[in-house]
């Protein structure tokens, strides 16, 4: 029968211009999806620090977000802003009274009313590297003791979850691995990867070893959805492939590279 290949082609070629409506449509609002806040705290001394603080801005307004330490806590320097595209960053020196901020708590006033989180990395004099991630439900930190490399993997992998469920170039994606793989397990190892390759990223780029400019990594990201269309006509017409027989690897790379979508974020601040 000719009508299987010729479905299989007619089907194929609408799920790529949908795809192609969706990413016009979608435009702004994929490059500028809503990044998380972000604070990173540098200890100069034993009781001083520098402050780098970053709340996101949407459709050109600042989320509604505060930042608010202790009475103990008082500024050196005063707070100055500079304006990204898609975020105000504030940096300041603060200094505290003796013992630095073990056993002190800061506040993100605001953060309960929002669906956003915000990624804290404090850097310690011992060159100590703390990353954990604050949610609306908690809106607040305890500086305590020193936390595990495990605990900053949970951070990084739970980011780069969230991540995922939250940017529609990244659902687009997923929803494109549907059509080709086939069975359950392939379809657990394959989101899995994706998963894991995003949280490298994001761990790389909190490291601040990674910068890409936005225009051409969009581009990219929107080329690796497109790239589904193809292979999904493959699988209609029994066909085979690379992508078809191994798709956890291809989700891995471009993982990777939709994980750079969120890293630019961080990497902005310099």
């Amino acid at each position: 029968m000719r009508g299987g290949p010729i479905l299989s082609t007619v089907l194929g070629r609408m799920l790529f211009g949908v795809v192609v409506l969706v990413l016009v449509l979608a435009g702004t609002a994929i490059a500028h999806e809503i990044r998380p806040a972000y604070l990173q705290i540098d200890a100069m001394a034993a009781n001083r620090y520098k402050v780098v603080w970053r709340t996101p801005m949407l459709s050109g307004m600042r989320l509604p977000i505060a930042l608010r330490f202790p009475q103990s806590v008082r500024n050196v320097t005063e707070p100055a802003e500079r304006e990204l595209p898609d975020s105000l960053v504030e940096t300041r020196v603060i200094e505290t009274d003796g013992g630095g901020l073990p056993g002190k708590r800061v506040e993100f006033v605001g953060l309960q009313a929002t669906i956003t989180d915000v990624l804290v990395r404090v850097h310690l004099l011992d060159g100590t590297v703390e990353t954990t991630m604050i949610h609306p439900s908690q809106p607040f930190l305890e500086f305590a003791a020193t936390r595990s490399p495990l605990d900053a993997a949970k951070v990084y992998f739970v980011s780069g979850f969230q991540h995922i469920l939250l940017g529609v170039d990244h659902l687009l994606f997923v929803f494109g691995l549907l059509f080709i793989v086939r069975s359950r397990w392939m379809l657990v190892k394959t989101i899995t990867a994706f998963t894991v390759a995003h949280s490298i990223t994001l761990a790389i780029a909190t490291l601040g070893k990674v910068e890409i400019p936005a225009l051409p990594l969009n581009a990219m990201i929107a080329l690796s959805i497109l790239f589904l269309g193809p292979e999904i006509v493959r699988v209609w017409r029994g066909q085979t492939s690379f992508t078809i027989r191994h798709p956890w690897i291809v989700s891995f790379a471009f993982g990777l590279l939709h994980g750079f979508g969120f890293a630019s974020g961080l990497t902005a601040l310099g």
